[in-house]
């Protein structure tokens, strides 16, 4: 198998994930929230772990911690305004 092989393949994965997710009912797709969280949390302690591959695991959580305090704060920009501002 060759890289022109995988692109077609990879595209008809999602496409078929896609298709699934879009005929999931509503009550099983809010289920999918605290998981897909969780799935997110755990590839980012991966890259933390990467990044910082002496890390304890206390100091993972820190970093993890921090990272995704940063990410609500950046979604947040601009929401929310001091009355009288």
């Amino acid at each position: 198998m060759n890289d022109a092989d995988i692109k077609p393949m990879a595209d008809a994965i999602y496409a078929d994930k896609v298709r699934r997710a879009r005929a999931a009912p509503k009550e099983q797709k809010m289920g999918w929230g605290p998981e897909l969280f969780s799935e997110a949390c755990v590839r980012m302690k991966d890259g933390i772990r990467h990044q910082f591959p002496h890390a304890t695991d206390d100091e993972v959580v820190a970093l993890l911690l921090k990272r995704l305090n940063r990410l609500r704060q950046v979604a947040e920009h601009g929401i929310y305004q001091r009355k009288g501002a």
